[in-house]
């Protein structure tokens, strides 16, 4: 027996009455609110609202510096007529007219409540719209960034040191970010802001998943996301109460002093605590844990792990990088398929929850809408995996999200002359892609954890999830597309990375009720697909089938 079984074990015993660990649940969820917030705020912040080139001139002295005196010299503008969003039309006293195209300042805004964004700030429309998705693309650079430097700090310092930093940190940077004076400083500090959140987001994940047994860990992920899909809802409500983003700002920034408790509550992760070989505090935690459950102290198993951290402190620590995940065919197989699939889901979601305010329809409708399916999609993946497996339902989300927003893009933007509004029917498709995009990323993480072996699990999900943020950083520039060709060009690119997806996932193998590889032998030798699991009880011990091949008998029943 591993210590990552005695450590189940312990785990299980200690959640008979699990009010702790429920409570945990509830307060780290709560991380999950600003690193939402931060991730998707773009598509308020970089909402473009309605607008005309308008430069206002009475005569040559008042001309913009867009108009040059040599080229028009004392005479005087006796009309302007905006031509469209980017240019405007001057009627010279001369009697010739002049296209001109608008440059910083010269831009008017319509809002219906005083609406104020980043765009129209600082003007980030026609030739400068690039930079409003190149602050998107900024930020998940830096997400980038953070999920290789946290990974790193978590498992060396402690999970809890990272979520307290990445906690904290966030606060003085948001309330920074309302105040800046320059589009430059925000995406400075928007960079360091996506740093800090994706730290935030991994120590609170595994510091809540190393507390539940694993038979509890697909519904504490299932409650994570649903923290995740609540807060998606909950931002156009702030974005319409809020409409100038400097107060939005302060209003996704300030509520996490409130989350000042957790330096007296939140614990450090009982599972890094015992691998570090830290016994005493692992021995106070545990007591801890037991009176809030009001359960004894569990004796026999903690001595077990006890006794066991002992020898495995003392044994040599075999090494893994990432270069394993390509050594032998069957791992670099699925490597492949899923960095393409991780690269794929991240896009399409980003990209259309960027997109779903650029839709037709009321935006805040249209997002909450977008929120809400999400949610349903969270809640109901934990009866979907359970009933269905992983991998039919993965393939299922991605030609549904593949067909939703081909036909999303495909519809033409018009009212037809029964008076039916097709833009509203191609937004429906598009929303409903984003639900099957939502049922994927519910899926995805535990398929990728069942994939890996145990001794380059952690490796390998941090690899995927490094595809999964360059997804974000590549989805803004496709949306970008957008503003050059058609609205639904993008739309029409996520919907066609599904389908290509849908076919890489024949490629690799279910994953549901089989035993989990535990050494790259297992995986290219083939034994946990001859290996069901057809019963598990709470401390992880699994009762398994093995399948015989042809002709030599029946199935053997014997505990793993």
């Amino acid at each position: 027996m591993g210590l990552g079984k005695s450590l189940d074990q312990l785990v299980a015993q200690l959640g008979e009455r699990s009010r702790f660990q429920i409570l945990l649940l509830l307060l780290v969820g709560c991380n999950y609110i600003p690193v939402v917030f931060n991730h998707v705020i773009m598509a308020f912040y970089g909402s473009a609202p309605k607008h005309h080139c308008r430069i206002t001139a009475v005569d040559s002295d008042n001309l913009s510096y867009s108009i040059s005196h040599e080229q028009f010299g004392n005479m005087t503008v006796l009309m302007e007529e905006p031509v469209d969003k980017c240019t405007t039309q001057l009627f010279l006293h001369s009697g010739i007219n002049n296209t001109v195209i608008c440059q910083e300042g010269q831009w008017v805004y319509e809002s219906n409540f005083d609406e104020k964004t980043i765009v129209s700030e600082w003007d980030l429309v026609c030739q400068y719209k690039y930079l409003n998705s190149l602050a998107t693309t900024i930020y998940f650079s830096g997400v980038m960034i953070g999920g290789l430097l946290f990974g790193h700090l978590s498992d060396n310092i402690g999970r809890l040191p990272v979520l307290l930093i990445t906690l904290y940190l966030p606060i003085g940077l948001g309330v920074g970010m309302a105040f800046v004076p320059s589009y430059t400083v925000f995406v400075l500090l928007r960079f360091f802001q996506g740093v800090l959140m994706q730290g935030l987001q991994t120590s609170s994940y595994v510091l809540v998943m190393e507390f539940f047994s694993p038979h509890q860990r697909p519904t504490v992920g299932a409650v994570m996301e649903c923290f995740w899909g609540t807060t998606v809802m909950v931002l156009p409500g702030l974005a319409y109460l809020l409409p100038n983003w400097r107060h939005l700002q302060l209003a996704i920034s300030l509520p996490s002093l409130l989350s000042v408790i957790y330096i007296w509550f939140v614990p450090e992760s009982i599972r890094w605590l015992l691998l570090k070989g830290k016994i005493e505090k692992g021995r106070m935690l545990v007591t801890r844990m037991c009176n809030f459950n009001k359960i004894p102290f569990p004796k026999e198993a903690w001595e077990s792990v006890e006794n066991e951290v002992e020898i495995v402190s003392a044994a040599p620590n075999s090494s893994y990088n990432m270069t394993h995940l390509m050594r032998t065919k069957q791992l670099r197989q699925r490597s492949l398929v899923l960095y393409y699939l991780w690269l794929t889901i991240a896009t399409g979601y980003f990209g259309l929850t960027f997109q779903i305010t650029s839709l037709p329809g009321n935006k805040y409708i249209n997002f909450f809408v977008g929120g809400l399916v999400e949610l349903i999609a969270y809640a109901l993946s934990l009866f979907v995996m359970n009933k269905f497996g992983r991998k039919n339902p993965l393939l299922a989300c991605f030609l549904c999200a593949a067909v939703c927003c081909i036909i999303a893009a495909a519809i033409p933007r018009q009212v037809t002359e029964a008076g039916l509004n097709l833009e509203h029917i191609s937004t429906a498709f598009a929303i409903a892609g984003r639900f099957a995009i939502a049922g994927l990323f519910s899926v995805i993480f535990v398929y990728t954890t069942e994939l890996y072996p145990t001794v380059i699990r952690n490796i390998g999900i941090g690899t995927c999830t490094f595809w999964a943020r360059l997804g974000g950083v590549i989805a803004p520039q496709i949306n970008q597309l957008g503003s050059g060709f058609s609205v639904s060009v993008p739309i029409l690119i996520f919907g066609c990375m599904m389908l290509v997806a849908g076919g890489l996932l024949l490629f690799i193998p279910e994953t549901h009720n089989r035993k989990l590889p535990d050494t790259i032998a297992d995986i290219e030798n083939g034994e946990p697909s001859s290996v069901q699991v057809i019963k598990s009880d709470a401390s992880g011990d699994q009762e398994l089938m093995i399948k015989k091949p042809p002709n030599s008998g029946g199935g053997v029943t014997a505990k793993a």
